[in-house]
């Protein structure tokens, strides 16, 4: 378990941790685009959509966090 020197400080790690994973994310559909170049099943466009899902959940997640730490903007912006 991480320990944080403030709330600021846990709040500002976890939005950086919301962007990593959905920076992953991305990178993953990009590998995922080129090794599965010839598909005829639809494997492809099935793994694509459930990325995407898990884009939107991570950024749906990360809203809804932002909002319940709202206390201070500034940090969440930057």
């Amino acid at each position: 378990m991480t320990s944080y020197a403030s709330e600021e400080h846990f709040v500002q790690d976890q939005i950086r941790s919301y962007r990593k994973a959905k920076k992953y994310m991305k990178e993953l559909k990009e590998r995922v685009s080129r090794e599965l170049l010839l598909d005829h099943r639809g494997d492809l466009d099935k793994i694509l959509l459930a990325i995407d899902k898990g884009i939107k959940s991570i950024d749906d997640d990360r809203k809804k966090f932002i909002l319940e730490n709202k206390w201070n903007n500034n940090v969440l912006i930057n």
